[in-house]
C-alpha cells in the first residue's frame, strides 16, 4: 500500500503520460483487465481513459486491488491512474 506522499509523487510522474488503455462501449471485459495487467507489468504506471461507460470507473477502482494487485494513484475526470511496482527492485522505474 502506498501513502499520500508517494501517491502525490506518482501523480506528478503520471502528468506527462498519455493514456495507454481506452475503455469504450464494450466496458470492462476480461480482455481489458489482461491488457491493463500487461501494461502495468511493462510500464508500472499507466493511465486508463473512459470514452464511454464512465460509470464503470468506480468498478475499475474497486477491482484494481483485487484483480490487478495494483494501487489507484488518482482519478481525474474520466481518467484513472494505476500503479503496480515491479517485483524486481533493480528494474523499477519509479523509486518512491
Amino acid at each position: 500500500m502506498i501513502n499520500s506522499k508517494q501517491r502525490s509523487k506518482l501523480r506528478s510522474f503520471a502528468h506527462h503520460i498519455k493514456p495507454s488503455i481506452y475503455i469504450g462501449k464494450s466496458g470492462l471485459t476480461d480482455g481489458v483487465y489482461s491488457s491493463i495487467s500487461e501494461s502495468l507489468d511493462s510500464q508500472e504506471l499507466i493511465k486508463v481513459k473512459f470514452n464511454e461507460n464512465k460509470d464503470l470507473k468506480k468498478k475499475l477502482i474497486s477491482d484494481s486491488e483485487l484483480k490487478l494487485s495494483a494501487s489507484v494513484v488518482g482519478s481525474i475526470g474520466n481518467t484513472v491512474i494505476i500503479y503496480k511496482p515491479n517485483e524486481d527492485l533493480v528494474q523499477r522505474k519509479y523509486k518512491i
